[in-house]
């Protein structure tokens, strides 16, 4: 790993105690304005002020757990970066129809499951671009940004109020946070445009509390909450329910993806030579965040995930030590006995708690169709994720047909994630079906053209849509290989190249007869992220891998191969 210039401090730094206090804070505050989700849920379950409250306070003991986990190197948990999770908006759809199946203790039951479905599937890291193709994946984010913001538009547009007297204020003060949202993060700088959300919130507050609407009665609850106090898990019970499963099985799934596009961007930035996504530390790290939402559910809070904010305030301030983890944990430890700033998240009213969802839900659709367009859509993927896209939409807009189904259906059509997603995965499975093109080019003797090598490629690459980035590093690897032969007078009699196309990954085999040669490999880098964008940044290149993914070499004798893999 190599040192880039620009950080202050890299991961394995530490930073004068004054510093990393100071830092610690700046992401504790940052962490904790996703605690308003917790409010979301809880009120929506008719819990009361006393309960929600200790459930703030756990919530913020239970991200300082998984804060540690995931900055630690021991073993099989833990990235090693500076990855603090948040209370994540992936959980929302989910839990709305955990809260309506069986309350409180549904959720939390069920939150611990999606932790370890997140856990299982670091196993099947490996294998996670066969599994999770870019549109499958990017389909999956579209879909938790879509039931997101269908919830935080509901809240923006104050649907429910429309006939009360401070309707207008709730249109104003709406529109007031999430315009400072977008503004601060077009036409903001530094490090105000990273934290445009927090931002927003402020000013939305303070909106709300000049034009009433602040309920009494959480005004009320706030002005009598203690300063110091030990919360109480009276609240605490699990459910769990089979119903359930495929939407907190997908959310799960998400969750993984989101970690990988996380940790793979902060690989990228704390590496200055980096190539590609080094698997063992994402794998760690997903085991990390699976074990942070069993814990936030076992301490009677909602799912956490990696969370995009921190990263992107971690590269602008050039402040990337992993220690910087461990204070924000202490100062999140120490927030959690203040009941009287947990209670700052209870007067949130409603048109700020809707603009910060419809604010964080666009980031994630576009990220989702960045994830999707990180490779050529061809025929099949036009299927997968259009038809899929429509009958998830489908579920939202006409419930009582699905509803129609037997019972065992509705284990699979609970809502918009689950039906879109299922239905992507069989579409996907169906158009396998004959997906692996293969065509072999036979050369007189060693004397091989570049250009005609590249005119080949090129003929059968647009033939069969392989996206255009994946074609130009094959065609520049391919190249400099042969020439390399070529030069060193290695091969004799008549070489082939095979180029074979999965849908996934294309792969180049050239065989000959002579000495085997390696091939060096570039990264590509980028410089500033913005909110949701390292996370679609990060999974999008461990997706589409760079330039060759794969190489392997082999002899028999006097013959040799060499196969190069490029996933596309």
């Amino acid at each position: 790993m190599t040192r880039p210039e620009d950080l202050l401090y890299a991961v394995d730094e530490r930073p004068p105690w004054s510093r990393l206090l100071f830092l610690g804070l700046q992401h504790a505050m940052l962490l904790s304005v996703n605690l308003v989700l917790i409010v979301i849920v809880f009120r929506r379950a008719g819990a009361t002020d006393a309960a929600t409250l200790s459930a703030l306070s756990l919530g913020m003991i239970a991200l300082a757990i998984s804060t540690v986990l995931q900055s630690i190197r021991k073993g099989p948990v833990g990235s090693g970066y500076l990855a603090p999770p948040v209370f994540s908006a992936i959980y929302i759809g989910p839990t709305v129809l955990a809260v309506g199946a069986g309350g409180l203790p549904a959720v939390f039951g069920m939150t611990m499951f999606a932790g370890l479905v997140e856990i299982g599937l670091a196993r099947l890291l490996r294998k996670l671009r066969a599994l999770f193709p870019p549109a499958i994946s990017g389909l999956i984010v579209v879909i938790v940004g879509l039931q997101l913001g269908i919830i935080g538009i509901g809240d923006l547009l104050g649907v429910e109020h429309v006939h009360r007297p401070a309707f207008h204020y709730h249109l104003m003060v709406g529109g007031l946070t999430l315009a400072t949202m977008c503004a601060l993060s077009v036409w903001g700088r530094g490090v105000a445009r990273l934290i445009c959300s927090l931002l927003g919130v402020v000013i939305g507050m303070l909106a709300s509390i000049a034009a009433g609407l602040v309920p009494a009665d959480s005004m009320r609850s706030f002005l009598d909450a203690p300063i110091l106090a030990v919360p109480e898990p009276h609240y605490l019970s699990y459910d769990f329910q089979f119903r359930l499963i495929p939407a907190f099985l997908m959310a799960g799934t998400a969750a993984m993806l989101r970690t990988v596009g996380v940790i793979t961007t902060c690989q990228k930035i704390n590496d200055l030579d980096w190539k590609r996504p080094e698997l063992k530390s994402i794998q760690t790290g997903i085991v990390a965040d699976g074990i942070g939402c069993v814990i936030g559910g076992l301490l009677g809070a909602i799912g956490m995930n990696s969370g995009v904010g921190p990263v992107g305030v971690a590269k602008a301030t050039g402040a990337t030590s992993r220690y910087i983890a461990f204070s924000c944990a202490a100062i999140l430890v120490i927030f959690a006995f203040i009941p009287k700033y947990t209670a700052l998240f209870l007067i949130m009213p409603q048109p700020v708690i809707g603009a910060l969802m419809v604010f964080t839900a666009s980031f994630m659709i576009a990220g989702g169709i960045q994830i999707i367009v990180s490779r050529s859509i061809d025929s099949r993927a036009t299927y997968v994720v259009g038809v899929s896209l429509l009958l998830g939409l489908s579920r939202e807009i006409f419930p009582a047909y699905f509803k129609l189904g037997a019972p065992l259906l509705h284990q699979f059509t609970g809502s918009m994630m689950s039906v879109g997603v299922l239905s992507a995965f069989l579409l996907n499975f169906v158009f396998r079906i004959g997906a692996t093109r293969s065509a072999t080019f036979e050369f007189e003797d060693s004397d091989m053209s570049a250009t005609e090598i590249e005119r080949l490629l090129r003929a059968r690459g647009r033939a069969w849509a392989v996206p255009s980035d994946v074609i130009d590093r094959a065609v520049g690897s391919t190249e400099q290989v042969m020439q390399h032969l070529a030069d060193a007078d290695l091969i004799v009699g008549a070489p082939s190249l095979t180029m074979t196309y999965n849908d996934f990954d294309l792969m180049i085999a050239f065989r000959y007869q002579g000495a085997l040669l390696s091939l060096p490999n570039v990264g590509v880098r980028k410089h500033f992220f913005l909110e949701e964008e390292s996370f679609s940044y990060g999974l999008a290149d461990f997706l589409t891998g760079v330039y060759p993914d794969r190489m392997e070499a082999r002899t028999a004798g006097e013959n040799a191969q060499i196969r190069l893999i490029f996933s596309g």
